[in-house]
């Protein structure tokens, strides 16, 4: 994020992700799996690599994700 007041959000991980924020949920509570093609737009968006997002359990997935966001300076908002 280019602003240094700018906090990083979940549903805007899941926007620049291309996918819903609804759907980001779901797959961070093991509710939907992750598909690859998203995988891939996830790593992208976060850096957490893809084999956590495909194979990962939602706990690291979670873990990941907040672990991000600390460092962009953003909450989770789950």
């Amino acid at each position: 994020m280019s602003a240094t007041n700018e906090r990083i959000t979940q549903k805007q991980i899941a926007l620049e992700a291309e996918i819903s924020p609804d759907f980001l949920s779901q797959i961070l509570h093991g509710r939907r799996p992750c598909p690859k093609a998203v995988a891939v737009r996830l790593e992208m968006v976060t850096g957490i690599s893809k084999v956590i997002w495909v194979w990962g359990s939602p706990s690291e997935m979670r873990t990941a994700l907040e672990l991000f966001m600390i460092r962009q300076g953003g909450q989770h908002g789950y």
